[in-house]
């Protein structure tokens, strides 16, 4: 038994938007031998845009049920049927995230009609279920409202039932088939040659163009977590028409390429590090009293901070720690506001050249101190990381506290020296994103 259902909703995200309206035809494989219909209240304003789309408007859904009050007739009547849907993870992700709002689970096998158009009638420019009709001459009455769109499901799938030489709609419904997991224009074949292998994977649009890049230790599993995963799952999967991948050995490689590609790349879907620092600087200056002052602040064209970060927060501690490490005065690191001395020269815990009680000369050597540590905290490092096959290593070169890229060699080939260890790498730019990683690993 088949449930086919269609769904309307006030946007695009399942976990932030609520349904507006369900069609569902219970059909034997043969005919429809039942039907449910309901707008439904979404306790909530419809965007304009929704309106103009759908022609629903909030006066429509104002008597409408809200979803508690037609959750059990849903349940009932969906139950023991395979679910389908044009695209089934977003009509199937609402679904299931109205009944989780109530407390309780819905689960049922899925069958989408995207994947199958895909398989049984191949070469379609397009597989949208209005261009896909239109190709098949199958007419939609009431586009954009859930019966029509519905009713349209039902005939293309009873046309997908009748051409279905190869059986692959009864492969896809069998309890261990991806049919149903993968996104709706991702080819089986391509998800198929994931490797289980450290790396990073990318993620392409219907012209090729990378929209979201990530790594893994094991890319199949992490992809495949971004399909299945409620908290991993991607809100775009419908846009991904091809994954492609890099193998690097290392999670150390995978980490860096992954942040390169991604500043390189400039994915729409990446937002976290597109840019090449953070919004945040520590700027360094000299007041006019001589004194070497730090300040931290949002990041300007015409200054160049000696460090970035992604939020003040991080870049307050980080100032924090650099005034605890070299007993700085945190009024003269930008930490205090008040007027007169340090609140930490009233407790005695900084030596007051705040409030002239410590000769200049001495204070600013030790924020020359903390500068130096700050630029040259990596130093000099030839840093070894696993290769993409056994007899393989992968270098990391770091020369001053910069990073200037990593490389492969042969397992047995000595490296000893900066110079030896920078023949066999690729450049790479440095950025606080990349010092930040190295860090983290070496540490």
């Amino acid at each position: 038994m088949y449930s086919i259902i269609d769904i309307e909703t006030t946007g695009g995200y399942a976990l932030r938007n609520r349904i507006t309206e369900i069609a569902i035809f219970k059909h034997d494989g043969e005919k429809i031998i039942d039907e449910f219909h309901s707008l439904i209240n979404p306790e909530q304003h419809l965007p304009p845009y929704i309106t103009k789309l759908t022609g629903i408007t909030d006066e429509m859904l104002e008597d409408a049920p809200r979803f508690y009050e037609v959750a059990k007739e849903i349940m009932l009547f969906t139950r023991d049927s395979i679910f389908v849907a044009h695209n089934v993870g977003f009509d199937y992700g609402f679904v299931r995230e109205e009944f989780k709002s109530l407390g309780a689970d819905f689960s049922r096998p899925k069958l989408c009609t995207v994947r199958m158009s895909r398989k049984i009638f191949p070469g379609h420019a397009s597989y949208s279920l209005g261009n896909l009709c239109n190709a098949l001459g199958i007419e939609i009455h009431g586009r954009h409202r859930a019966k029509g769109d519905a009713e349209a499901t039902v005939k293309l799938f009873e046309r997908l039932l009748e051409n279905d030489a190869e059986g692959f709609i009864a492969k896809a419904v069998k309890r261990h088939s991806r049919e149903a997991t993968l996104p709706p224009n991702l080819p089986t074949e391509v998800f198929e040659k994931i490797p289980e292998d450290t790396g990073v994977y990318y993620f392409h649009d219907a012209k090729g163009k990378v929209i979201y890049v990530g790594k893994a230790i094991d890319i199949r599993k992490r992809v495949l977590s971004h399909f299945t995963d409620k908290k991993k799952r991607l809100s775009f999967l419908d846009q991904i028409h091809d994954i492609t991948w890099t193998i690097t050995g290392g999670e150390l490689i995978a980490l860096l390429l992954e942040s390169d590609e991604i500043k390189k790349l400039f994915p729409i879907y990446n937002q976290a590090q597109k840019r090449t620092g953070g919004s945040f600087g520590l700027f360094h200056y000299e007041d006019k009293a001589g004194i070497q002052r730090l300040h931290l602040g949002r990041k300007q064209n015409t200054l160049k901070p000696v460090a970035a970060f992604k939020s003040f927060e991080s870049g307050r501690s980080y100032v924090m720690e650099m005034v605890r490490a070299n007993n700085l005065c945190p009024k003269c690191c930008g930490l205090q506001k008040t007027p007169g001395p340090c609140f930490d020269f009233q407790i005695k815990k900084c030596k007051g050249v705040c409030a002239g009680k410590e000769e200049i000369a001495e204070y600013n050597q030790r924020v020359a101190h903390a500068l130096d540590h700050l630029l040259e905290e990596l130093g000099d490092r030839i840093l070894i990381d696993k290769g993409r096959r056994p007899e393989e290593k992968a270098i990391v070169v770091v020369e001053k506290g910069v990073y200037k890229g990593f490389g492969y060699v042969d397992r047995d080939t000595p490296i000893s020296t900066l110079e030896e260890a920078s023949a066999y790498i690729r450049p790479y730019p440095d950025n606080a994103d990349i010092r930040k990683i190295l860090r983290n690993w070496i540490e």
